[in-house]
């Protein structure tokens, strides 16, 4: 979920996070980096949500060295500390912050955090959201993380892959904090990624050059597209905490696995027993993880959102997908002229290197199993399976809520010239805010919680990067 920043809306408060049910089960819960759920007034904020402490941004990028959000609107500072609901402080640019490095930052003030649970709070479990800057714009690293990659000629590529070695580095430090605490024998960690990667930000198909850094051959697509690269990515599970049987650990698991499942996924893990107010749509891959089992999800839903120009989405049954996009907009597999990103023995007349088909009615259909990289389209050719999924698509969107971006408009108020620090920051108490969205607030989660009883874990969850941290 993307929230616009001048938009005067966030997550509903109907929605109940799961550190929200964390903290009644008695952990002790905090998040650092990137926010980005919201926060036209306070009570969106991650401190109001299941979070203890806060160290971050609200905003979806920034400069890692200024802390300045440039989103639409114009430039903001954003950068903020919290240590509950209403005590959320600005930190300014004239603090001793500006110029550090934001990535480390992050890690500094989560070895910080860990450091003090390790010597005062011991006798309590805790989970630790760690949402790192890196991987993403802009694309800015020290200069130290470029030298061992003098080989790429692509600029942009270079610097990407100094600043996933810069990511790799702080990983590395906030293991050692846990260690060095005497916390990592309890400690579940889980790396993950948001989304694919952006090879390009020129040009409508993702033939352009690789402005952006990254690269997902050889699945088709990026960030922001339903194509294999836009939305396969990697995670993994490591630490003592996670119990992970002697056969599965160290090794490769290839289930089908949905964002949404970490949810019950983690409370699972945690102990936590808890009966949700609203139906979830994620299932607990708790035990397939362990044992390397089956995984319980044989559907995901990419998305089913329209437009003016087109209908946006995907699902999958099974081996089968069923997408919808805009046809100016077909994935490509890798940048033009960037041979040097192929995996070895590829070359660029590899046949899956070719263009992407032509949709049919707006659609593609692909089968996973038999082509991952989605290089032809079966909708003409099996026509009963593109029915079968095309009707449980249409159902799916009779079901579906309305976007809440299509319900909220882009507000003035919320820009940073209108305020004395020029900063990204709630503006809900402005006369003509339209931040209006907190109708039915409850500060309590909801449902059945009752008989929880936390397990003597550390959950560490970050997001590129999910680790319990991506």
């Amino acid at each position: 979920m993307v929230l616009l920043d001048p938009y005067g809306y966030g997550v509903p408060p109907k929605e109940v996070f799961f550190p929200q049910v964390l903290q009644e089960t008695g952990y002790r819960t905090h998040m650092v980096g990137k926010w980005h759920l919201g926060f036209c007034d306070l009570r969106y904020a991650p401190t109001a949500r299941g979070f203890d402490t806060w160290f971050g941004y609200f905003a979806a990028q920034q400069d890692y060295y200024t802390h300045i959000s440039e989103d639409a609107g114009g430039p903001g500072y954003d950068l903020y500390t919290a240590d509950s609901g209403d005590n959320i402080e600005l930190i300014l640019p004239s603090s001793r912050y500006n110029g550090s490095y934001g990535l480390f930052l992050h890690v500094n003030e989560a070895a910080r955090i860990i450091k003090d649970h390790g010597k005062n709070h011991a006798d309590k479990p805790m989970f630790m959201y760690l949402a790192l800057q890196s991987v993403h714009a802009p694309l800015e690293v020290p200069e130290k993380y470029l030298a061992q990659y003098a080989g790429i000629s692509d600029s942009s590529r270079r610097i990407y892959a100094g600043m996933v070695t810069a990511m790799d580095e702080g990983i590395g430090n906030v293991t050692k904090a846990l260690k060095e605490a005497g916390m990592w024998d309890n400690t579940v960690l889980i790396f993950a990624s948001d989304n694919g990667g952006w090879p390009n930000t020129v040009g409508d198909n993702g033939n352009g050059p690789a402005t952006a850094g990254g690269n997902n051959f050889p699945l088709r697509g990026q960030k922001l597209q339903n194509f294999e690269g836009g939305t396969r990515v990697p995670a993994f599970v490591a630490g003592p905490g996670a119990s992970l049987s002697s056969s599965v650990a160290g090794t490769d698991l290839h289930n089908l696995m949905h964002v949404t499942d970490w949810y019950p996924t983690i409370l699972a893990l945690a102990g936590a027993k808890y009966t949700p107010r609203n139906p979830l749509d994620g299932v607990s891959q708790l035990a397939a993880i362990r044992t390397g089992g089956k995984s319980p999800r044989s559907k995901v839903v990419y998305n089913l959102a329209t437009t003016n120009e087109a209908v946006h989405g995907a699902i999958r049954e099974g081996d089968w997908k069923l997408l919808f996009l805009n046809d100016k907009k077909r994935g490509s597999y890798a940048p033009e002229n960037t041979t040097q990103y192929l995996p070895l023995g590829w070359t660029t007349n590899t046949p899956a290197l070719n263009p992407c088909p032509p949709s049919i009615n707006g659609a593609w259909l692909f089968n996973l199993a038999e082509d991952p990289y989605e290089t032809t389209n079966l909708v003409a050719t099996n026509p009963s399976k593109y029915q079968e999924l095309l009707s449980t698509f249409h159902g799916l969107q009779e079901g579906a809520v309305q976007d809440l971006f299509e319900q909220y408009t882009y507000d003035l108020l919320s820009l940073p010239s209108t305020n004395q620090w020029h900063a990204w920051m709630p503006w809900s108490d402005k006369e003509g805010s339209t931040c209006t969205a907190w109708e039915g607030y409850k500060s309590s989660v909801g449902g059945d919680n009752s008989g929880a009883t936390a397990t003597a874990l550390s959950l560490l969850l970050a997001l590129v990067v999910l680790c319990l941290h991506l």
